[in-house]
């Protein structure tokens, strides 16, 4: 309790900074001061807190393998669930992820494990991450259960991505519904009145992060079966369904071979009309011919069908259409909807009461909307005729100046993205630049990287791994980027393990 805390960060900075010519760290000399930091600090004392915390931090920096017993013993010290001495606990958590050690892992694992009633979440969220840097199968049973604890699933499909291949046999079980220790959780939980679907839906989500081909076939079969709901929220109200979370898995997992069965429901009628506008979304993705064309004019022109669907249908088109000939009954739909705009406008003009300017320039806003919409997809098809199957030509539009909202650039990306992710392998020469838009804080671009990536890379791929390592390190501390950051750290986790 002597020691200034300032003196500690001094400690701290200098034993992270590197050596001019040998790049290493001298983190040696600081340890001694690091773990007494850890070891003595008081749960009652504020300041001792941030010390001991910021010591953590450090000491996961160091990985020296004399600091495991520190932090194991701050990671398990007992303390009151509400007790601001917590912090030290998660910070230690989290430090132990940067070990390979089997005592590490056994601690990570006992921690997620722990009653939620009786722990923060917060450290269950450290244990899923920490188990993530680890990428240890040992941790796959704890990690299974913890899916189905809500606040921490995101952060534990993390974890569940970074084991990779051994992940996948598991993760089918759980989808399958054949898991024991998954089955009498939800018989003690009663999943059948709270969440029917809940296992097949989690199942479905993670074979999607691994991108495991293997389980495309008993993915679609799963559209054949009833839906169902995955969870009901406190207020009753149903969560997604199993069918989302499998078209969801579809996407990432990109088989051509799934396309037809995905058209094919799309169009039955007893399909859900809440799902429909997804199953055309991803079909659009993995569909490499026209023949879907006629029916999505159809869905386009009709002016009874649902806006949502009449939306997807519009992008749909241009996602998939290669031809001159199939951009006419664009071109014919976007003069019809500049005539309306038009029209509208001069209605507003006439208007003579509130209430009629008003009603125009709702009609204006919805014409103008349409508009927008159809002339995206022109710009969409313009591009694939642009550069019929060409990889780099397809890369230098993701890499225009106008790529951003509301330019021509973006759908012309978005559809060079989605070329690229349907060429897969025959797109390798494209590989180096596409890597250079791994950071893009566009979402479009991103989340398009991040789906072309696993399609169009060799396996393994260490540049890939290096490249989004690196990205995820730059955009750490830019919380805006928060979501794409966590989604390309799955694919990065992916990277680390495929081939291999």
């Amino acid at each position: 309790m002597n020691h200034p805390s300032k003196v500690l960060r001094v400690i701290i900075t200098i034993a992270k900074h590197p050596d001019e010519k040998t790049g290493k760290t001298h983190f040696e000399a600081a340890l001694p001061f690091l773990q007494e930091a850890v070891d003595g600090f008081d749960p009652g004392d504020e300041r001792s807190i941030d010390d001991a915390t910021v010591a953590c931090d450090a000491l996961g920096q160091a990985k020296d393998k004399d600091s495991v017993a520190t932090l194991i013993n701050a990671a398990q010290k007992a303390m009151p669930k509400l007790s601001p001495a917590n912090r030290v606990r998660i910070a230690a958590v989290k430090a132990l992820g940067q070990f390979k050690d089997p005592r590490a892992v056994d601690v990570l694992i006992k921690v997620l494990s722990a009653d939620p009633e009786q722990q923060r979440v917060q450290l269950h969220a450290a244990a899923a991450l920490a188990l993530a840097e680890t990428g240890d199968p040992k941790a796959l049973p704890e990690l299974t259960k913890a899916l189905f604890i809500g606040p921490i699933s995101s952060f534990v499909r993390r974890a569940i991505s970074r084991v990779g291949r051994p992940a996948v046999p598991a993760m089918i079980a759980l989808y399958q519904e054949k898991d024991p220790a998954i089955l009498k959780m939800a018989e003690e939980k009663k999943w059948k009145e709270k969440a029917p679907g809940t296992m097949v839906y989690m199942g479905a989500l993670v074979l999607g992060d691994l991108h495991a081909r293997e389980a495309a076939k008993m993915l679609v079969d799963g559209l054949k079966a009833a839906p169902r709901v995955s969870y009901y929220d406190k207020n009753g109200a149903p969560g997604p369904s199993t069918h989302m979370a499998i078209l969801e898995a579809l996407q990432y997992i990109g088989d051509p071979a799934t396309a037809a069965p995905l058209y094919q429901f799309a169009l039955d009628k007893a399909t859900d009309d809440g799902v429909r506008p997804r199953a055309i979304d991803v079909y659009s993705w993995v569909a490499t011919d026209t023949a879907a064309l006629p029916q999505l004019l159809s869905y386009i022109s009709d002016p009874d069908t649902e806006y949502d669907l009449k939306m997807v249908s519009i992008i749909a088109y241009g996602r998939i259409a290669r031809t001159d000939a199939d951009a006419r009954p664009i071109d014919a739909m976007i003069r019809t909807w500049e005539g309306k705009v038009k029209a509208a406008e001069e209605k507003g003009k006439a208007a003579k009461t509130p209430l009629d300017k008003n009603a125009a320039e709702g009609e204006r806003a919805q014409a103008d909307g349409m508009k927008s919409t159809l002339q995206d997809t022109r710009y969409r098809i313009d591009i694939a005729i642009q550069c019929k199957q060409d990889a780099m030509c397809y890369v230098k539009a993701i890499g225009e100046k106008d790529v951003a909202v509301g330019k021509p650039g973006l759908p012309k990306a978005e559809r060079a993205l989605i070329e690229l992710y349907k060429m897969g392998d025959k797109a390798k020469p494209a590989l180096d630049p596409l890597l250079k838009f791994a950071d893009s804080s566009e979402r479009m671009i991103r989340q398009g990287v991040n789906l072309a990536l696993p399609r169009v890379a060799p396996k393994p791929c260490k540049p890939c791994a290096d490249r989004l390592h690196q990205v995820i390190e730059n955009q750490a501390s830019q919380t805006t980027l928060d979501a794409l950051n966590a989604e390309t750290r799955i694919v990065y986790h992916y990277f680390l393990w495929a081939g291999t």
